[in-house]
């Protein structure tokens, strides 16, 4: 991790908010690759794989670790693909810990957003807000865009 800057006010480093990126099967690993791959490295990213059939108690204390990893005094954002499934439950039960925020529907344009974020200056539901409102940004249907569907 490289050192933060210090706060204004008072000269100690501000630390940055860590990510989880928590996903069925290895989506997760695939979408940071593809990212750093696009924007180059993203410190501090942790991804966790899930298995079909996998337990939920296992995924939950793999989840918690990843959240322990990726922490760095300033909160964590889970990303995550599935709302409702059992990732995604893993990763809601980390809810309980201060300074954590969880956002469904993970998506390479927000990896690739998270890039350019400042980690420091936002918290963890200002930077999933953030990264929530690019991936939705994302989303489109060409002919929308004036380009032909093909379809006659």
């Amino acid at each position: 991790m490289s050192s933060a800057p210090p706060d204004a006010g008072s000269g100690t480093p501000v630390p940055e908010v860590g990510v989880v990126v928590v996903t069925h099967g290895c989506v997760c690993g695939d979408l940071v690759s593809a990212a750093e791959d696009i924007v180059g490295a993203l410190p501090d990213v942790v991804s966790v794989p899930t298995g079909a059939g996998e337990p939920s108690l296992v995924i939950q204390r793999r989840v918690a670790e990843a959240v322990a990893a990726a922490d760095r005094g300033g909160g964590v954002l889970i990303l995550t693909d599935l709302h409702g499934s059992t990732p995604a439950n893993a990763c809601i039960a980390q809810l309980d810990r201060h300074g954590v925020e969880v956002l469904f529907g993970v998506n390479l344009p927000m990896l690739i957003k998270l890039s350019t974020c400042d980690r420091r200056s936002l918290r963890p539901q200002q930077l999933g807000e953030l990264l929530r409102d690019t991936g939705r940004r994302s989303i489109r249907l060409s002919s929308e865009m004036g380009h032909p569907t093909g379809d006659k």
